[in-house]
């Protein structure tokens, strides 16, 4: 890869631990990590040791579309492995736990009791075995884990 010079006085970042300069990482959006002035020399790309670690790329933003998660419609970024796209929080949840990002919750709670009390939503409870043990096993486990706390 060469070195975008243009990329670099574009994205400069202000950051106390660097300072002789910083430039913003390639997912910025996403992971809001700055570089030291010096990482492209050191590493070859414009991406955060997280970032190259775990997606590999920069990763690809959307235009605004309905994310499939929270149903917003919101420009996103193209998963790394497909070319799903979801929107960033719901991306930030997934990928890093984000607990400190609100949750999703139905996205019609005027019809949430309704959805759920419809025959053919339940069969996603009753109808397919691997998924009643899945539910088994994840309410055993919680069921360990609320003793020993």
């Amino acid at each position: 890869m060469e070195r975008d010079l243009e990329y670099e006085t574009q994205n400069i970042a202000c950051d106390e631990q660097y300072k002789d300069g910083a430039i913003k990482c390639k997912n910025y959006e996403l992971c809001e990590s700055v570089l030291p002035s010096w990482w492209f020399e050191c590493k070859g790309c414009y991406l955060c040791t997280n970032c190259d670690m775990m997606f590999g790329k920069v990763l690809t933003k959307t235009e605004p579309s309905e994310c499939p998660l929270c149903l917003e419609v919101v420009g996103g970024l193209m998963l790394p492995k497909c070319e799903h796209s979801i929107c960033l929080k719901c991306f930030d949840r997934c990928y890093y736990g984000n607990k400190s990002v609100e949750q999703v919750t139905f996205p019609y709670p005027e019809i949430e009791d309704a959805y759920f009390e419809d025959p053919e939503n339940r069969k996603w409870k009753t109808r397919y075995p691997l998924i009643v043990l899945y539910n088994k096993a994840v309410n055993e486990w919680c069921n360990r884990h609320e003793r020993e706390y």
